[in-house]
């Protein structure tokens, strides 16, 4: 049987295009999202939302191919890998996780990782490696790639890698340190920051948009890493 979800409702705040080709979102007050499993095995999972917030207080965000919205699919994949349900596959509720979704900006989202208390911290984000959509490259120009910063961070990394990239169109799937991100720096809990794809491919962009068929992936990656607690 399914697990019964218990959310703690958010507010999200309005959208407004700026210039660039940016998104950006304004400010919000809304609390984090809580999903409580019936039958808890101690463990609480943060999935960070992308918020590029650069020291303001609005998150901005990358338009990739066709109108894809990198902080919009980061909240759809968050969302999909705590509760989408139908499959054979278990999402992080029913493998019996307490999850924490971030909503905020990403000092927010740090703050309130470490004030749950999370054993695990995942940003989750899609990559560029161009300012617009790109044609005529092959696959192995993309992947999936996950960073880290500690020794536990690359375990987890490496398990995120070996099953969210299996999946993923782009065959250079990679684990990447990284000393420069705060999401990797400054979280109590072990982090490994998820880029799931590239946006600027249409093949990347379109199995993102897919993300219920592998979204399992997530939570698979966080029970191995840990152990199947």
């Amino acid at each position: 049987m399914h697990a019964t979800l218990r959310r703690v409702l958010a507010l999200f705040g309005p959208l407004a295009l700026a210039a660039g080709g940016l998104l950006a979102v304004a400010p919000t007050a809304a609390a984090d999202v809580t999903y409580v499993p019936d039958r808890w095995n101690g463990k609480v999972i943060y999935l960070s939302q992308a918020c590029h917030d650069r020291g303001d207080t609005v998150c901005h965000t990358n338009i990739g191919c066709d109108g894809f919205s990198e902080n919009w699919y980061s909240r759809q994949v968050a969302i999909s890998a705590a509760t989408q349900q139908g499959s054979h596959r278990l999402n992080l509720v029913e493998r019996g996780y307490k999850v924490v979704r971030g909503n905020g900006l990403t000092r927010s989202n740090i703050a309130n990782s470490n004030r749950v208390g999370a054993d695990l911290h995942v940003p989750i984000h899609s990559n560029a490696i161009s300012d617009s959509c790109e044609t005529g490259y092959s696959e192995d120009r993309y992947g999936t790639h996950v960073m880290y910063v500690s020794t536990a961070g690359r375990e987890c990394a490496l398990d995120m890698v070996k099953r969210v990239g299996a999946a993923s169109p782009g065959t250079n799937d990679a684990r990447l340190y990284r000393t420069d991100l705060g999401e990797l720096n400054q979280t109590n809990a072990v982090a490994c920051y998820l880029e799931q794809e590239f946006h600027v491919w249409d093949r990347g962009v379109q199995w993102m948009r897919d993300r219920d068929t592998w979204s399992w992936r997530i939570g698979h990656s966080v029970d191995a890493y840990l152990g199947y607690p």
